[in-house]
């Protein structure tokens, strides 16, 4: 029996290898590749990393990185709002890989709504739509930033992107509906005529705005799912919002993510 012949690999394909490489062997906020190269490498490396919380490679390019559910604490903490010169450990635990992954309701039920979402958009939506499975994606300018949607949502007829997919699945609010969360001032949505919208002041809006900036997809459906309801609430992308959010994240890379790696590397 013959070997299988392996095709040469283009150059562009030996660039985003390399690019993917110097990712991994730099620091996140460090990476020299040119931007088109680190282009290829984000979308190499978000498809390696699909399935998530059950492949491994996942965990690994999310260490070191400042991801989107962990956004809203940063941005709020006393230390990036100088309040303080403590650094807040559970954030950076979260950021350099030291804190769990916890299996919560919400996350088990994700699969469910995701198909659930797609019945009920496919129903309002010409030619219906399409739930693509998704990696973690990496900010191809600021490489310290990271990000995994629940999915991408595609045009079912033309296969073309049309927005990011956000689920949540509230524990608290799991027996009611959404107009009687809505009753808790806590709860990530306000009612906005028939339909509901994400609150600006809340964490999740935070977490959706990063997904955007991390892809560079400027439209997120926002599905909150209970056991009596699930409604759909659009988000668009907050150019001023995200100005006056991205350089406390940054601030805290850089003051606290850099120096930790380099004492722990330093100390090796």
């Amino acid at each position: 029996m013959h070997a299988a012949q392996v095709p040469h690999p283009s150059a562009s394909s030996y660039t985003a290898a390399s690019s993917v490489q110097s990712l991994k062997r730099s620091h996140p906020g460090r990476a020299t590749s040119s931007n088109t190269s680190l282009g290829k490498a984000v979308q190499v490396i978000e498809k390696e990393t699909r399935g998530q919380r059950d492949n491994p490679k996942w965990h690994e390019w999310r260490q070191n990185r400042i991801t989107a559910s962990v956004t809203n604490k940063i941005t709020n903490s006393h230390f990036v709002n100088h309040k303080t010169s403590e650094v807040p450990q559970s954030y950076l635990k979260a950021v350099v890989g030291q804190a769990p992954v916890i299996q919560t309701w919400g996350i088990c039920n994700e699969k469910r709504e995701v198909q659930e979402y797609a019945h009920l958009k496919s129903r309002n939506s010409r030619g219906g739509v399409k739930v693509e499975d998704c990696g973690i994606f990496i900010h191809p300018k600021k490489t310290w930033l990271a990000a995994s949607p629940d999915g991408i949502v595609k045009n079912n007829s033309t296969g073309k992107p049309i927005g990011l997919l956000e689920v949540k699945c509230p524990y608290k609010h799991k027996d009611q509906t959404i107009r009687e969360a809505c009753k808790d001032d806590k709860f990530c949505l306000t009612p906005a005529g028939n339909s509901n919208t994400l609150k600006k002041d809340h964490p999740y809006y935070t977490q959706v705005q990063t997904l955007m900036a991390a892809t560079g997809v400027k439209k997120t459906d926002f599905v909150v799912y209970t056991k009596k309801e699930t409604t759909i609430a659009p988000v668009k992308f907050d150019a001023k919002f995200w100005k006056a959010t991205e350089p406390k994240l940054e601030t805290f890379y850089n003051d606290v993510i850099v120096p930790h790696e380099e004492n722990k590397n330093h100390s090796a």
